[in-house]
C-alpha cells in the first residue's frame, strides 16, 4: 500500500471529525431568549377577560380573588392552556380600596393569613402569586414574611410587580427559600398602541440581551390588540413566549425568617397606627377609586377600562 492512501484516509477521517464537532456545536446552541408576559386584573370585565384567555401563546393570567367573573375566567383560561397566578391585592401608598382578599398593613398575622388562604382557596389552580398595587405593603418586610412563609408551605412562587422601587419582596422571598422573580417592563402604563408596542419591543430587547425578561400588561383593548399581533415580532426576534413560572428562580434553602436587619422592620405600622381608608362609593372597584395608583415613580395608571362590566 502506497503512503498516499493512508494519508488520504486520515484526511477524510479528520474532515469527518471536524464536521461532526461542528454539527455538535450547532446542536448545543443556547435556546432562544425567553419572555413571560403577565396579564393582571383578570376578574371584573368578562368580555376583556375572555379575549385575554383566547390570546395565542403562553400568556400568564393574574386573577383577582373573589371577583364577579374570576371563577368563570379562570376555568376558561385553564381550558385554553394558560398558566394562572393569584393577583393578591396589597396595600398601596395612597391607601386605595383593595376589594376582596385585601392584604392591608396593620392587620394581625392570623387575619392576614386567613385572607390569603381564602383567596387561594377561591382559585385552587394558581401556581404562584403576584401583587396587585402593593406599593406600601411590599416595602414592609414583617408582613411580607408572613405571606412568603405561607406561599413556601404551599410550594407557590412569588413575582414582584415592582410597584415601588423600595420593594423588599424579593429579599424576603429569598429569605424563605421561595421561588421568585420580578417584573422588568410595564407594557401599558400609557394606554396608547404606539407606546405599548414600544414597551413590548423593549421587553423583547431585554430578553435577547439577558436571556429572559418579564413584562406585565392589562386587559385593555389597546394592549390586547397589540398582543394579538405579537407572535410575528417574537418569531422575528427569536424570542420564545413562556409561562412566568419558567423564569422564577429557586433561592437557596431559606432560614424561614426575614433576611433584613431589625432596623429595617421598624417602619411597620401597627394596627393602632394605621388610618383606615373610606370608600368613596359603594362600588370599591369604580374607576374613580382606581385612578392615580402608580407602578413606579412619576407613572400614573388609569384603571377605569378594567372595572366596567361586560
Amino acid at each position: 500500500m502506497s503512503k498516499a492512501r493512508p494519508a488520504a484516509m486520515l484526511a477524510r477521517l479528520s474532515a469527518g471529525l471536524l464536521l461532526s464537532l461542528a454539527l455538535g456545536v450547532q446542536a448545543q446552541e443556547e435556546p432562544p431568549a425567553r419572555l413571560a408576559i403577565i396579564i393582571d386584573d383578570i376578574g371584573y370585565n368578562l368580555s376583556l377577560g375572555r379575549r385575554t384567555a383566547e390570546l395565542n401563546g403562553a400568556f400568564t393570567l393574574a386573577v383577582l380573588p373573589m371577583t364577579p367573573h374570576s371563577r368563570e375566567l379562570a376555568d376558561l383560561a385553564r381550558e385554553r392552556g394558560k398558566e394562572l397566578i393569584l393577583h393578591a391585592p396589597m396595600a398601596s401608598q395612597r391607601a386605595l380600596p383593595l376589594g376582596p382578599g385585601a392584604l392591608e398593613l396593620g392587620v394581625p398575622r392570623a387575619e392576614l393569613l386567613s385572607r390569603l388562604r381564602q383567596s387561594l382557596a377561591s382559585l385552587p389552580e394558581v401556581v404562584g402569586v403576584n401583587n396587585h398595587m402593593g406599593s406600601a405593603f411590599t416595602e414592609q418586610a414583617l408582613p411580607l414574611g408572613w405571606i412568603m412563609g405561607e406561599l413556601k408551605r404551599r410550594d407557590l412562587f412569588f413575582v414582584d410587580s415592582r410597584t415601588t422601587a423600595a420593594s423588599v419582596a424579593g429579599q424576603v422571598a429569598q429569605g424563605y427559600g421561595l421561588k421568585s422573580a420580578q417584573r422588568d417592563v410595564f407594557l401599558d402604563h400609557v394606554r396608547e398602541p404606539l407606546h405599548i408596542r414600544r414597551q413590548l419591543t423593549r421587553a423583547i430587547t431585554l430578553a435577547r440581551q439577558r436571556g429572559s425578561a418579564i413584562a406585565i400588561g392589562h386587559p385593555y383593548p389597546e394592549t390586547l390588540a397589540v398582543l394579538e399581533q405579537a407572535a410575528g415580532l417574537l418569531d422575528e426576534q427569536s424570542v420564545q413566549l413562556v409561562n412566568v413560572s419558567e423564569l422564577t428562580r429557586q433561592a437557596p434553602a431559606g432560614r424561614g425568617s426575614c433576611p433584613l436587619a431589625p432596623s429595617q422592620l421598624r417602619g411597620y405600622r401597627l394596627a393602632n397606627q394605621h388610618s383606615p381608608f373610606v370608600l368613596s362609593n359603594s362600588r370599591w372597584w369604580s374607576w374613580r377609586n382606581l385612578i392615580n395608583w402608580r407602578y413606579q415613580p412619576a407613572i400614573t395608571l388609569d384603571k377605569h377600562g378594567i372595572s366596567k362590566s361586560g
